[in-house]
């Protein structure tokens, strides 16, 4: 089954829990069960916001989970 597409309001609300949660990496669950999105669509449009030009930061665990936070020079209140 095809994904739905990457709208400009999912993006801002992942954009937005994670920018709202300074110094914390989100797992790919944690984000799903946040939002109420799937897995396996959030996968993909965390794939996409996380990207050479996207806005999200990803990284592993030392246990090879997948981690996604927002850059802290960009947090809201940031100087």
């Amino acid at each position: 089954m095809e994904q739905p597409p990457l709208t400009g309001d999912l993006a801002e609300r992942i954009i937005n829990l994670l920018r709202d949660n300074p110094g914390v990496s989100l797992t790919l669950s944690d984000i799903s069960d946040m939002l109420a999105i799937p897995v396996e669509q959030l996968a993909a449009h965390l794939e996409e916001l996380s990207g050479a030009n996207g806005p999200l930061l990803h990284d592993l665990t030392p246990d090879g989970v997948d981690v996604y936070s927002f850059p802290a020079e960009y947090q809201r209140g940031s100087t």
